[in-house]
């Protein structure tokens, strides 16, 4: 992947788009879904271009439409895998996994003692879920 430090806004917004459908589009189909949310096309294909150009986008497939054949796209990179590299970008570490996880879960308005044992449960229900799908066969 060539991709450039950081998705620009509207880069980011068209990834969440296609992080949320979760299905491969071409570059018309995304244009028909997002014109509702002020996308106009010449916008759209243009950052449908940079994206695959910098390796966020993969072509998946061909779909034929009337004489011609358009790309079918999926995100090359996952929302969490993205994300957490743009953190680890800006010197987020290991170190700040707990307070990370008490924003997230709602717990760090309350007091140190509180707060502590909200993040450990909730990263012993993570641990549990990934031991789990371990012991998946």
């Amino acid at each position: 992947m060539k991709n450039k430090e950081y998705l620009t806004v509207r880069q980011e917004e068209l990834m969440n788009f296609l992080w949320r459908v979760n299905e491969p589009m071409t570059a018309n189909e995304m244009a028909e879904k997002l014109e509702t949310e002020g996308w106009n096309n010449v916008t759209l294909f243009k950052t449908v271009q940079s994206l695959t150009n910098d390796g966020y986008l993969d072509v998946v497939g061909l779909e034929k439409t009337v004489k011609t054949y358009a790309r079918k796209l999926s995100p090359a990179i996952s929302k969490n895998d993205y994300y957490a590299s743009v953190l680890k970008k800006r010197g987020v570490d290991s170190s700040s996994i707990g307070t990370i996880t008490a924003v997230l879960i709602g717990a760090d308005k309350k007091s140190p003692e509180e707060k502590d044992a909200a993040v450990i449960a909730e990263l012993e229900r993570i641990i549990s879920r990934i031991r789990q799908k371990e012991c998946v066969i």
